[in-house]
């Protein structure tokens, strides 16, 4: 039995290892292939410092596989925020979470001091994450994120959680070696089943940016054609709808009578977009940043601009402003301002030098 295990904990980390070196090679964007590397070495770690078979490693190479295998919880984090959120601003309070539990969890396994802590971290972390991979799942147009979310986040987060419970709580090295395979036989499976969604051809299952010589056409995108939804779409767009407050995708296909997967294979295959917010958002800033960069509307509170344009709050509106031009509203008006007056100083400095 513990020489299954070993077989099945080795193939685990194989599988792995591979997948993480293959990723390398495809046109996705560098966070996506950091993300993934990061779990393989992570939880290969994991399965080698829980293996059944006692080995002495050394202090050296015990105290690496130990850092490396209590920060697993913030690699799987980086991981499901990565595929599953787009816009990078809203990445950094899970990968935050996720670090500070990462650390309770080293702690933990050097000082055998925050045991129920730790496993009580571990489960608000990946409860959350699940929760995160269902309730996004209203604002994606990637058909093939939106079927694999639930069984994702759930096979992901849950082992995750297994695997940082069971070591937190010395429950594998308690327990019998059936409880050693299922853990060593689970990763295997998940990575295989991960392996197999992810090597798919289509690039448009990972965010971030393409090199344009490595991209491939998306057969999918190109077989799109649906002209006349695509002009619906965007006379709606240009009739202000984007301005109602609380707009979401199943609203839009309710006012355009069309199937929400309809409006969300259009929007995405024919706009390309990957998600209902930064397609709504896109016209909402454009017109805040017309807003904040005229003179005569200098009176114009940014909280104003917000409801004018569609957000319900000002703090969604900075940080999809942020997100969209790097900087907040009020920077953007302070340089636009600024911008305008050098400009107004520059056309009177040249209006003087030819009189």
């Amino acid at each position: 039995m513990i020489y299954l295990d070993l077989a099945l904990r080795g193939g685990a980390i194989a599988l792995m290892a591979l997948l993480a070196l293959l990723l390398w090679q495809a046109p996705i964007g560098r966070e996506g292939r950091l993300s993934v590397s990061a779990v393989a070495l992570t939880e290969g770690a994991f399965l080698i410092d829980t293996a059944a078979m006692a080995i002495d490693h050394g202090p050296i190479a015990q105290g690496t596989l130990t850092v490396l295998a209590s920060f697993s919880p913030a690699a799987v984090t980086w991981l499901i925020v990565t595929i599953f959120l787009d816009a990078p601003g809203r990445r950094w309070p899970w990968i935050t979470a996720s670090l500070v539990t990462s650390a309770a969890h080293y702690i933990d396994a050097v000082l055998w001091g925050t045991i129920p802590l730790c496993a009580a971290m571990a489960m608000l972390l990946f409860g959350g994450l699940v929760g995160l991979s269902l309730w996004s799942t209203r604002d994606d147009l990637v058909e093939c994120r939106c079927h694999a979310r639930p069984g994702f986040a759930i096979a992901i987060a849950g082992l995750a959680l297994f695997s940082t419970t069971s070591e937190s709580t010395t429950l594998l090295e308690a327990a019998s070696g059936m409880l050693a395979i299922l853990q060593s036989a689970s990763t295997l499976i998940v990575t295989m089943v991960f392996a197999a969604w992810l090597l798919q051809p289509e690039a448009s299952r990972w965010p971030g940016v393409v090199p344009p010589a490595r991209a491939t056409p998306d057969p999918a995108k190109a077989a799109f054609s649906d002209p006349s939804l695509i002009a619906r779409i965007q006379a709606a767009m240009s009739a202000d709808i984007w301005r109602e407050e609380g707009l979401t995708i199943g609203a839009l296909a309710e006012r355009l009578a069309v199937p929400e997967h309809r409006l969300r294979s259009a929007i995405n295959k024919g706009l390309g977009y990957r998600n209902f917010s930064s397609f709504i958002n896109q016209a909402r800033i454009k017109a805040a940043c017309t807003t904040l960069s005229d003179p005569t509307q200098m009176n114009v509170s940014v909280l104003e601009v917000a409801y004018e344009v569609g957000f319900a709050s000002v703090g969604p509106f900075n940080r999809a402003f942020r997100d969209a031009t790097g900087q907040s509203p009020t920077e953007y008006r302070r340089a636009s301002m600024a911008s305008a007056f050098a400009d107004s100083e520059k056309t009177s400095s040249i209006s003087v030098n030819m009189h």
